[in-house]
């Protein structure tokens, strides 16, 4: 007889281990002074509305902090999402290929201890020069946008960058290249725009980095199978006749399993000491790469789930399933952006099966239900943007509970009149 025991860990509590390790924080080493430097690929439109959105808080940023909001800066390009797609627009050739990047957007910031040790005006000049920087390198005219963020944990920068070489055609790979030409680029980055203000560069084995990173948080949220066996009921001690009472045997099977399960905590406390070193050096980086996964894990499950609701049979009355696909539109709203190409295809199939229409907005993707796209007509909707879409379902919604509650009102007027009949005709009957 086996029981399998399944161990699993949340990445959440794996980050607030680490980073609330005493060893980290009682000084055990001196702090890092990393200066950090990412750039990621944006391969639509609609991403790019979503970095955008992020990036001006227009849309809910649940890592931000809105009482903090008003100190973030802007820097370079317009205060909002839309002016800086209007840029985009201006700037981007007639013909855009399908699989072309977008738009580039950097992170720059360094490692936590110094960035909160500086001043305002320190931190300030440190990003103004890092823009500088991206300015030579890609020319001021592509910089679209340059945004610092202190309502988040560590202040930082981003700086979104249409990648256009100099026959004016998309083309990111030529400028920022592979793995080497990227690693150059960090490397000239920290000498350049780092050291200036104490940072230092990061060491030169992101590749092995990263990799144990992905490792770390592979082996921290995958399920420990123990299997454990029972023992088996004892034969009674007269001639091997009768068997273990039930009680007994609970017992002596409960302390076989705990004295495994001691041995079991033992070997995964030592295994996530052993993680905790590995990941050392990269300290001044897992903030950031934590943010990242835990965002694509929360994307995973969104899609799964969104995609599993709108394959799920209605039964509830026609009021209640509308409301539902509402709801399942506007959760993919909030995150088509941010799907991948496959998580996409999946939940799309599946609305087509619930209902649900997606439509090619200019500005991305927009899910509402068929029956509301029918109500608002095909003809109204075809020039919309996103936040017009908006306003045309609010404006719909808002005219359905005005019909439903003057519909209530009149009921409720009908069911006083029906009682009040009725009371009369009881009224009579007692003196008849």
């Amino acid at each position: 007889m086996h029981i399998f025991f399944k161990w699993g860990r949340d990445v959440s509590d794996v980050v607030t281990e680490f980073s609330d390790d005493k060893r980290v924080r009682q000084g055990s080493r001196p702090p890092k002074s990393f200066a950090i430097l990412r750039v990621g690929k944006i391969k639509t439109k609609g991403h790019l509305g979503a970095a955008l959105g992020h990036n001006f808080r227009e849309r809910d940023t649940p890592n931000a902090d809105l009482d903090r909001k008003g100190d973030n800066l802007v820097l370079k390009g317009p205060g909002t999402g839309k002016g800086v797609m209007e840029a985009w627009d201006d700037r981007a050739p007639e013909k855009v290929r399908k699989n072309a990047v977008h738009a580039l957007e950097y992170f720059v910031g360094g490692s936590p201890e110094k960035i909160h040790a500086m001043s305002r005006e320190d931190q300030d000049a440190y990003f103004r020069r890092a823009l500088d920087w991206l300015e030579k390198r890609h020319g001021a005219e592509n910089v679209l946008s340059a945004v610092i963020h202190r309502d988040e944990t560590t202040p930082h920068m981003q700086a979104l960058v249409i990648p256009l070489d100099e026959r004016g055609k998309l083309n990111a790979r030529e400028l920022v290249g592979g793995k080497a030409k990227l690693s150059q680029m960090q490397t000239e980055f920290a000498r350049e725009i780092g050291q200036p203000f104490g940072f230092e560069r990061g060491q030169e084995r992101s590749r092995a980095t990263h990799q144990t990173i992905k490792e770390y948080y592979g082996r921290a949220n995958t399920p420990v199978e123990v299997d454990f066996s029972l023992p088996e009921r004892r034969r009674g001690a007269v001639m091997g006749l009768g068997r273990e009472r039930e009680g007994e045997w609970r017992e002596r099977a409960s302390e076989a399993v705990s004295e495994r399960l001691k041995h079991q905590a033992v070997h995964l406390g030592e295994t996530a000491r052993t993680l905790h070193r590995e990941l050392d050096a990269t300290e001044a980086a897992l903030g950031q790469t934590q943010d990242e996964l835990a965002r694509e894990r929360t994307l995973a499950d969104a899609a799964s789930k969104l995609t599993l609701a709108a394959l799920m049979p209605a039964k509830e009355t026609l009021a209640e399933e509308t409301e539902n696909l509402r709801k399942m539109a506007a959760f993919y709203n909030h995150y088509a952006p941010q799907f991948s190409e496959m998580q996409t295809n999946a939940i799309t199939l599946a609305f087509d099966h619930a209902g649900i229409a997606v439509l090619e907005l200019s500005d991305g993707d927009y899910a509402l239900p068929e029956r509301d796209l029918e109500t608002l007509g095909e003809d109204r909707v075809g020039d919309a943007d996103r936040q017009g879409m908006d306003r045309m379902l609010a404006g719909l919604h808002q005219a359905e509970r005005s019909r439903q509650n003057a519909a209530d009102a009149r009921q409720d007027m009908a069911d006083r009149k029906t009682r009040a009949q009725e009371r009369g005709q009881d009224s009579g009957s007692d003196w008849g």
